[in-house]
């Protein structure tokens, strides 16, 4: 997981491309937009600040599979509630989630909300969900009409979070895209209602894929 000040240093970063017009960042500060979803590699290689052989092997050194990935990243099982005080337990988590922790108290977390509450229908409609959780027992009022379901971040998920701990924690607002299960997306600080629809649409494909790959898998075991 990439450390905090890791993503500080890269949103600093992606500030300082956008005001650095023609001039030439270092490769620190370009390989850390990229690692920030700030900067695409391939918008990278366009502006000549890095060569087509280090975009290669960047990509290359980058691949994990997909098994390692969903290890990396699984969460583990806990009971939390709603709001309004129902039971809500990682088996009760779609496939496909964008998994939301927001400190209802932050300025920015209204943003944030309202966001994911205008995407919420496209993202229902290419198969996925929204989970939002709330990090504080104040301001929760924001969240009285969420179409989607907003739990408590009790010791009991914190315990089942705990390797992702210094993202959920040492930010105020942040998110990722789970399957099955596993935190697998970027960590991002905020969304684009329209562009919620289309990243659902790309983790339910994800899924899919998967479970094929798996299927095929136990098939050839089951063959050997």
């Amino acid at each position: 997981m990439k450390r905090l000040t890791v993503i500080v240093l890269a949103l600093a970063c992606a500030l300082f491309l956008t005001a650095c017009g023609s001039q030439q960042p270092s490769l620190d500060e370009v390989e850390q937009a990229i690692e920030s979803g700030s900067l695409t590699i391939e918008d990278a290689v366009d502006k000549g600040w890095v060569t087509q052989e280090w975009a290669d092997e960047y990509t290359q050194q980058q691949s994990v599979p997909a098994v390692s990935k969903t290890e990396a990243g699984a969460i583990g099982e806990f009971t939390s509630t709603t709001l309004s005080g129902e039971t809500f337990t990682l088996a009760q988590m779609a496939d496909v989630t964008l998994f939301v922790f927001l400190d209802p108290t932050d300025p920015d977390a209204e943003t944030f909300y309202q966001a994911l509450a205008d995407g919420y229908k496209g993202v229902k409609e290419n198969g996925a969900e929204i989970l939002v959780c709330t990090k504080s027992e104040e301001g929760n009022e924001l969240f009285e009409d969420a179409p989607f379901p907003v739990i408590h971040y009790n010791d009991s998920l914190k315990a089942a979070v705990e390797n992702h701990k210094e993202m959920i924690e040492g930010l105020p607002n942040t998110a990722s895209w789970c399957v099955n299960g596993s935190f697998l997306s970027a960590w991002f600080f905020g969304a684009e209602a329209e562009e919620l629809a289309d990243d659902a649409a790309g983790f339910v494909e994800m899924q899919k894929d998967m479970g094929e790959n798996a299927a095929e898998s136990n098939g050839m075991a089951v063959m050997g």
